[in-house]
């Protein structure tokens, strides 16, 4: 009943709000690159997202189910012409007793001149590729493997402008801890960090080619264990249809989200390490306006994951184990031409997941099946 009731007072207070398109990104520090607005100094922005998922699991339909998948609550603005700030909170975690993240976003952005900023406190990564770089909604076409941290860190972010449509990021933050990490036995780093480097550039007017380039490596807590991760991505605009590519390299010393881990644990009892793996994902999407306010969206991803070296007998050093191929298919309707604070969709998506490994671990093979039906709001309350 609360959740009806705040679904309602939402949609009453986006009748009465006027629709705000900022045009800023996580991946972009935000606010150095959004439109100008007469109330910039200070802005509270509501966005949600609610959906109708049905779900076919091993040719068995599993029904269909509401989702509310995405409250969130925004404060943006500027203390004066120096410094800027930005605050966000997702509100349908407040439920989850395992978070215990009092705010996903907190930091403050100094403007030391027009070619430096400097970005302090609760911030998004610094990675690259578009694939990141859309993340800011959540959107229902993200692959959900490609980052393995669900919290943001806190750090100092440098920014740096050298020519116009190119900015550099050197980013050093707290490495989040590893979740599958074990202390026993083994020797802890008491203060992991993590550094990212990241490039975006753009060629030619109205940004027609855009690219976003990273570098990562984070110290596990683990001594001598890291995460490194290249991300590099670009987007070809040509108005009303794109086309973006990304490949992204994940090299981990210890599996980040524990998928191969747990597998190998419920299929040997006396399984008690933890995979170090590489992971390459390639993804393709595109997106055409085929008439005024309708987009069609495909995507395909292809992961594949190798062992770094044996373990238990069970995977061979420096070999394939495991490939993933992955289909979006959808439709789009954005009621306001040129502004997608409020959109509809219609989504299919297939996963098939297949294991190069001992019959126990095949039975963990997938060609699973998703139906989506939703849509996503941005208000701008204040």
């Amino acid at each position: 009943m609360k959740k009806i009731k705040m679904i309602f007072f939402v949609l009453f207070l986006g009748f009465f709000y006027p629709f705000h398109n900022i045009n800023y990104s996580y991946a972009d520090e935000g606010i150095i690159n959004q439109k100008k607005d007469k109330n910039s100094q200070f802005n509270i922005f509501l966005d949600f997202r609610n959906s109708i998922h049905s779900i076919v699991k091993k040719e068995s339909f599993e029904g269909s189910r509401f989702y509310e998948d995405y409250l969130n609550l925004e404060i943006i603005g500027k203390a004066n012409d120096k410094i800027s700030y930005h605050f966000a909170k997702k509100l349908n975690d407040l439920n989850d007793i395992k978070n215990k993240t009092i705010v996903d976003l907190a930091y403050l952005k100094y403007k030391w001149n027009d070619k430096l900023y400097f970005l302090i406190g609760k911030q998004p990564y610094s990675f690259g590729s578009m694939e990141y770089y859309n993340k800011i909604y959540e959107s229902p076409y993200q692959y959900i493997n490609v980052y393995k941290n669900q919290e943001n860190p806190i750090g100092l972010n440098f920014i740096y402008i050298p020519i116009k449509n190119h900015e550099l990021q050197l980013q050093v933050v707290n490495s989040i801890k590893n979740l599958y990490y074990k202390e026993e036995n083994k020797k802890e780093e008491k203060n992991p960090i993590g550094y990212s480097l990241n490039w975006n550039w753009s060629l030619f007017n109205h940004k027609i080619i855009q690219n976003r380039w990273s570098y990562s490596i984070f110290q596990e807590n683990e001594h001598k264990k890291f995460w490194k991760l290249l991300a590099l991505g670009s987007k070809v605009d040509l108005k009303y249809f794109s086309i973006e590519a990304d490949y992204i390299l994940s090299d981990e010393d210890i599996d980040r989200n524990g998928d191969i881990t747990n597998i190998l644990r419920s299929c040997h009892s006396d399984y008690k390490e933890i995979v170090p793996l590489k992971n390459g994902i390639y993804l393709i999407k595109l997106k055409y306006n085929f008439i005024p306010k309708w987009n069609l969206i495909a995507k395909g991803v292809y992961e594949m994951n190798t062992s770094k070296k044996g373990v238990n007998n069970i995977l061979e050093g420096n070999k394939l184990f495991k490939k993933a191929y992955t289909y979006y298919g959808g439709i789009e309707f954005i009621p306001i031409r040129k502004n997608e604070d409020l959109s509809f969709y219609f989504l299919y998506k297939n996963q098939i997941i297949n294991y190069n490994l001992d019959h126990p671990i095949k039975a963990e093979n997938k060609n699973n099946h998703f139906i989506t039906l939703g849509f996503s709001y941005r208000i701008k309350m204040i």
